[in-house]
């Protein structure tokens, strides 16, 4: 039987972490807006976010098990 491996948690996890180091970065030199509208804060938002939702896949998918 074949394993399935779930990309879902790993890319959201990656991109969390990114997001948070890119928001990080930004404040600490003093970029406060960026283009499309977004602010650094509203960047940390999407880290948090992507990575409760990882949190999400991963209790889904013990719950499979």
């Amino acid at each position: 039987m074949r394993k399935v491996y779930r990309l879902g948690d790993d890319l959201f996890i990656a991109i969390a972490f990114v997001s948070f180091v890119i928001a990080i970065v930004l404040r600490l030199m003093g970029i406060e807006d960026l283009p499309l509208g977004l602010n650094t804060q509203e960047v940390l938002f999407l880290s948090m976010v992507c990575l409760l939702f990882s949190i999400a896949l991963s209790l889904y998918d013990l719950h499979i098990k």
